[in-house]
């Protein structure tokens, strides 16, 4: 298959070019290819690369059956989202043994787990369920990795909680750690960082805002060096703020979904980690009106910030390789290189999908 001159991003811009797939993976880039299919007036980009969702098509990781993990890869796939990792949140522990064992055994676009939770405080604790918060606990965290034969790619910690910097520290050495759902000041967050971790769950979220003399855990990532998660669904963040803090994050900033079961569904009541939430239009909330996560996928999220005023190239590339450099899954996804899956997204220039393709295979 050679798909000829579309506007291909590579290395953060569009290229009009020709790019060649023989058995699943980029096998040319250039001009004058070959014969193929003409795509002008059409981009080409990576499949995009969420790191952080719960779940779509009504099911979330926590409680997916194998066929329902099918269904919602799926669905991740039509939406232009062709990696995942898996985000499991608090529940009860065998519940999680459980689907990490479940979620670590899945394949493409599945790539490995997230586990947000649940070593997390109660000041904090978003919509994650306070029954069953756990201080820090590394004999369990091992038991859940060791379920997941060592799929858990991402571990989100309160830096708050005794014995974190430790966990962190230990962990670190094998997983990427990101600080989350906490009241973490600039202090405990530097503390967090000099320990080990990278990355900072949903910014703004779930965590201290930013002021003049308290900078907070925000001031921390913005002004570090660290990865930073963004939830771009319009709900979470306001757009002006999508536009400042990418402006200041610049290649540490990455689009996420933080989608739970209902995303692609109509409005009505669910539930995200045995949760009872209300859809109402973009907006999902618990009884209480907290948010729980989004109902986007994370190429709605990668529009949404375009349209904010984000220019395009910093856009897509914080949907595909960012997010992929954050995980440890840069060699493998994010990027349309010679030798790298065929892993693409067809779109007009209007950001409307037409076709993704997984190994270069078209997805229905």
């Amino acid at each position: 298959m050679i798909f000829k001159n579309a506007a291909v991003f590579l290395e953060n811009r569009f290229v009009t070019c020709d790019v060649a797939v023989e058995d699943g993976k980029i096998a040319a880039i250039g001009d004058h290819l070959g014969d193929g299919m003409d795509c002008t007036g059409l981009r080409l980009l990576p499949g995009l690369v969420d790191i952080h969702t719960h779940g779509c098509a009504g099911y979330d990781f926590d409680h997916a059956t194998e066929q329902q993990l099918a269904e919602m890869s799926a669905c991740y796939l039509r939406h232009g989202v062709t990696a995942v990792l898996a985000t499991l949140m608090t529940n009860p522990r065998e519940l999680l043994l459980e689907a990490a064992a479940r979620c670590g055994a899945a394949t493409a676009p599945i790539r490995g787990i997230y586990l947000e939770g649940p070593f997390f405080g109660p000041a904090k604790k978003g919509a994650h369920d306070a029954r069953y918060l756990t201080p820090i606990d590394g004999e369990f965290f091992s038991a859940l990795d060791e379920a997941a034969k060592g799929a858990i790619r991402i571990v989100a910690v309160d830096p708050c909680l005794e014995g974190a910097e430790d966990f962190i520290r230990q962990v670190s050495k094998t997983k990427r750690v990101t600080l989350a759902h906490t009241p973490a000041g600039y202090d405990d967050a530097q503390t967090g960082f000099a320990a080990g971790a990278t990355q900072v769950t949903h910014l703004f979220n779930a965590m201290t805002g930013l002021a003049h003399r308290e900078p907070g855990l925000v001031g921390a990532a913005l002004a570090g060096d660290c990865f930073a998660e963004v939830i771009c669904d319009g709900i979470h963040i306001h757009p002006a703020v999508l536009k400042t803090a990418f402006k200041a994050l610049d290649g540490r900033g990455l689009v996420i979904s933080d989608s739970m079961a209902a995303c692609g569904l109509a409005d009505g009541d669910y539930s995200l980690g045995g949760q009872a939430v209300t859809v109402r239009g973009p907006r999902a909330t618990l009884a209480d009106g907290t948010l729980a996560g989004s109902v986007t996928f994370a190429w709605d999220g990668m529009v949404n910030l375009i349209r904010a005023g984000v220019p395009a190239e910093q856009a897509v590339t914080a949907a595909t390789s960012i997010p992929a450099k954050s995980a440890g899954l840069e060699s493998t996804c994010g990027a349309i290189a010679p030798g790298r899956s065929a892993d693409l997204v067809l779109c007009d220039e209007s950001w409307n999908i037409r076709q993704v393709y997984l190994a270069g295979e078209a997805v229905s």
